[in-house]
């Protein structure tokens, strides 16, 4: 990790603008030297890092190294800041300015730093003897990462597990025993990475079980846990509307709301005895077959649940089904007909032996095993070389050899996902996004920082260090998370390297020291205001060098930490005593807060907030509530490469003119009035955009904005009555890269036919995976025009005055997801005999007039059909009956 550190500090060392501005005010041969010391140093941290030391001293020597790295890059960075950056042909008038001000102390205090920093390199050389650190990194090469190819993995990585089918069933016949009425428990116990969690999904999303009960509700919990979460969390899923803290009203509502109705509630992964205790009562028994389903990994919590029941003991996988699941994992380039060579299969069997049939660490095992060289040599070496623990911690000294395995970057981006809660689904494009604010992502040529991070989160997941959760239809991640083994050791790993630290009480934050980064996890502080405020206000005394901050609560003092890079929270008040000091936060190159900004305070505070940001590079303000347009002067910050606002906040976009060369995303804009007569942003390389029109004279500026981005990739657009010269996209330099279109029109339907839009298929980019039109009124059924996007995979029409959609023969054939939204007027869903022959999931929402759609039966690889619409029970049994080989029936007759 410490080596990854010292890379990105020499890489910004080396740039061209921040030496040019350091030698500009007489500090660059002052950090020239630095930097060759760093480059010294850093050969020996790799190769200590490549022996995998597990010497204290020598651990402790590492340590340092990177702490010394940090505060490099602090100095550096807060003079950047507080140095402006000369334009051109005024440098020499800029350096005297600065020599006859007070900004000369800024200078000395630089100088100073800098001087302490080479007395500790000194020390830190000298110190390499002392702890045995001596004649190492020579002859040790750079390590180039190549670009990962993108191997696209089921949506879900339980898709890829074997061996439960026998064990769903069971559980199923469990839960849906008539002859026990009263609610009772079903338990399914097992050690951890067994599979119990995948287990219980099955079953909680089998059809059966969909049919038997009223409502699911699924709660994961965690070793910590708070009850009040728990309850509120089921609540949420009931659509019961609770504030922070549930009153005796409020529990009361929610007893009701289960009292009368069949329910499954899933509580996954309990640990503690008293967890059932404390919440079993706000579960009522009307003794009409309600079920608990619980997963843990010990026998007594099981049996306190349900004195009753015998827990079910979820049992290892056999040697066959071992094997099965290794092969799947370790051979995923290999064709999936192609059987495994013998040499290969002798081998394997001793991997899959060292397993005890865990499949997690089967899995894991496997994903180690597809990074290497899939012959006879390189499966000998690492059977001979691995380290297979003792005393049943055969999956824990797996994982970990996986771990050490990653390259450097990626040890850093592992463990990162310590900062997320137990069982979070994490976005990938915030994280990847947080991974780049940090410095882990290398600069690769002719490769954007956002396609490198891709390929490491597919690395990992290749790995299987870390599970899918999502994938885009053009295969692409978009939501993944951890399972909670791999979870701990990267909590382990992080505190060890003083890379991060998990807090979920005070105890915790007593012992944060110097840590570099702080996430703050359990929700029980939500009701301690005062005493959360106080635990705040500790962090920023004991570590007053922080540079990333979760915290999924409110933080009153945020303003103490002036070396933030990285800042997620769910609160932020603009409007605390320390405002003033928010101009201070000049460091963040990340930033994901929840705003309230209304008053006329509150936009000043915020201004402050934003205003001394030169490093910024992702803003996203979903969530928060901003009154009037974001502050001139981000639009100035060269840095920026994510602005993401809220569709309703109808921010202007950026300023006339300005160069905003590392956009890559602007989102939840309108045009500024100024574009027209003093010039467009500059926003060349923006690949995902999302624009509004708030009046018709706007879409003449919109459309030339269009004509200057040549790499978008994702368009959205609204506003009232899109004309045809937006529509009609043929003429835009992006025409042949854009892939995913949003068109939603937001004005009420005219009935005029001079409305009614005329459409031709080269009208619309030719390469589309993803269409929506929402409220876009044409002269004839849009499905005949739509039909030659060869590309579609997923399709949504919503809102179109339109009595007939026909899906004709051999049209659509990659389309995997079709919805039609309240169309209003629609009688006749009509699909010819191979039309559609890809599509999984169809959904008919508010469509009161159509009748059955002719042609379902065609639909032979459907999985999901989802109808929420006013309908007849003979409807509803003639659509199940027509749909028998679907495996996932979703119908509400009343169209919620």
């Amino acid at each position: 990790m410490a080596e990854s550190v010292v890379k990105f500090v020499l890489e910004k060392l080396g740039d061209v603008v921040v030496k040019e501005v350091l030698h500009l005010y007489g500090v660059g041969e002052q950090v020239e030297k630095v930097s060759r010391e760093l480059s010294r140093i850093q050969a020996f941290i790799k190769d200590a890092d490549r022996r995998r030391i597990v010497d204290e001293r020598q651990k402790q020597w590492v340590k340092e190294v990177r702490d010394l790295a940090y505060r490099i890059e602090d100095v550096i960075d807060t003079f950047l800041v507080e140095m402006p950056e000369p334009k051109p042909g005024k440098r020499e008038a800029v350096k005297r300015w600065f020599m006859k001000t007070k900004n000369f102390r800024v200078f000395q205090r630089v100088g100073d730093d800098i001087n302490q920093i080479m007395a500790r390199i000194q020390e830190i050389n000298e110190s390499r003897i002392t702890y045995g650190i001596t004649n190492i990194g020579e002859g040790i090469e750079e390590e180039i990462r190549q670009p990962v190819r993108r191997i696209v993995l089921p949506d879900n990585d339980e898709a890829g597990i074997v061996g439960f089918e026998a064990d769903r069933d069971k559980i199923t016949s469990l839960l849906l025993d008539e002859t026990t009425t009263r609610r009772s428990v079903v338990s399914i116990v097992g050690p951890g990475g067994l599979g119990k969690t995948t287990l219980a999904r099955k079953v909680y999303n089998s059809e059966d079980v969909k049919k038997q009960f009223d409502v699911r509700m699924c709660v994961v919990i965690s070793q910590t846990f708070d009850p009040i979460d728990i309850l509120r969390k089921i609540a949420k899923q009931l659509e019961i509307q609770q504030p922070q803290d549930l009153s005796e009203h409020e529990l009361a509502e929610l007893y009701q709301s289960l009292a009368t109705k069949r329910y499954l509630l899933v509580l996954d992964d309990i640990w503690k005895n008293d967890l059932w205790t404390q919440i079993e009562g706000i579960l009522p028994n009307s003794n009409n077959m309600s079920r608990v389903l619980i997963t843990t990994r010990f026998f007594d919590v099981a049996k306190e649940a349900d004195p009753l029941s015998t827990p079910y003991k979820l049992q290892f996988l056999t040697e066959e089904l071992s094997l099965e699941l290794f092969l799947k994992k370790a051979l995923i380039n290999r064709n999936a007909n192609e059987e495994c060579p013998p040499d290969l299969l002798d081998i394997g069997k001793k991997f899959v032996k060292r397993c005890d049939g865990l499949p997690l660490a089967l899995i894991v095992l496997g994903g180690l095993l597809s990074k290497k060289q899939g012959n006879y040599a390189t499966w000998s070496r690492m059977m001979q070389t691995m380290n297979w623990g003792v005393d049943g911690e055969e999956c824990l000294a797996i994982i970990g050899t996986s771990y050490e395995d990653l390259p450097l970057a990626l040890k850093s981006c592992f463990m990162y996902f310590a900062a997320f809660p137990e069982d979070h689904d994490i976005p990938a494009q915030s994280l990847i996004r947080m991974w780049i604010a940090e410095g882990f992502i290398p600069q690769i040529q002719n490769r954007t920082l956002e396609d490198t991070a891709y390929s490491f989160l597919e690395d990992l997941a290749q790995r299987s260090m870390i599970q899918v959760s999502h994938r885009d239809f053009d295969g692409s991640i978009t939501f993944c998370r951890i399972h909670d083994l791999l979870h701990s050791l990267a909590i382990q790993k992080a505190k060890d390297d003083n890379f991060l630290m998990v807090c979920s009480n005070s105890e915790d934050l007593q012992n944060c020291g110097q840590m570099q980064r702080l996430a703050i996890h359990g929700s029980s502080w939500d009701s301690k205001g005062k005493e959360s405020e106080e635990l705040y206000y500790n962090i920023a005394s004991a570590s007053p060098n922080l540079r990333s901050l979760f915290s999924w609560e409110r933080i009153p003092k945020i303003a103490e930490l002036m070396h933030l890079r990285v800042l997620c929270t769910m609160s932020i008040h603009t409007d605390t005593e320390n405002h003033e000091k928010f101009g201070r936060l000049s460091l963040l190159r990340y930033v994901q807060p929840m705003l309230w900004v209304e008053s006329k305070k509150d936009i000043q505070n915020f201004q402050k907030f934003i205003g001394g940001m030169k490093f910024l590079q992702t803003l996203d303000l979903r969530g928060s509530m901003i009154s009037g347009d974001l502050p001139d002067c981000l639009w100035h910050v060269k840095t920026l490469r994510h602005v993401l606002l809220d569709w309703e906040q109808h921010s202007s976009g950026p300023l006339p003119s300005v160069d905003l060369v590392n956009l890559q995303t602007l989102s939840g804009v309108v045009p500024r009035e100024s574009w027209e007569a003093k010039g467009l942003p500059k926003i060349p390389n923006v690949k995902i955009l999302r624009i509004r029109s708030s009046n018709e004279s706007q879409w003449n500026t919109i459309a030339a904005l269009l004509g200057t981005v040549e790499h978008l990739t994702s368009l959205n657009i609204s506003g009232n009555d899109i004309p045809l010269n937006i529509i009609d996209m043929r003429g835009f330099p992006f025409y042949h890269r854009l892939q995913s279109l949003k068109l939603i029109s937001i004005n009420k339907w005219d009935t005029s036919d001079t409305k009614k839009i005329s459409l031709d298929h080269v009208m619309l980019p030719i390469h589309l995976t993803e269409l929506e039109l929402y409220n876009l009124q044409f002269q004839e059924d849009p499905m005949a025009v739509l039909r030659k996007l060869e590309n579609l995979r997923q399709l949504l029409i919503s809102c179109i005055k339109i009595q007939q959609l026909c899906c004709f023969a051999g049209v659509f054939g990659q389309l995997e997801f079709l919805e039609i939204f309240n169309l209003e007027q629609l009688e006749e869903l009509k699909i010819e005999e191979g039309a559609m022959p890809a599509l999984k999931k169809l959904a008919v929402i508010f469509c009161p007039k159509l009748r059955v759609p002719s042609g379902l039966q065609y639909l032979t690889v459907l999985q999901n059909l989802v109808w929420h619409s006013r309908i007849s029970e003979g409807m509803e049994n003639q659509i199940r009956s027509i749909c028998k080989h679907v495996p996932s029936i979703d119908i509400n007759r009343s169209g919620f």
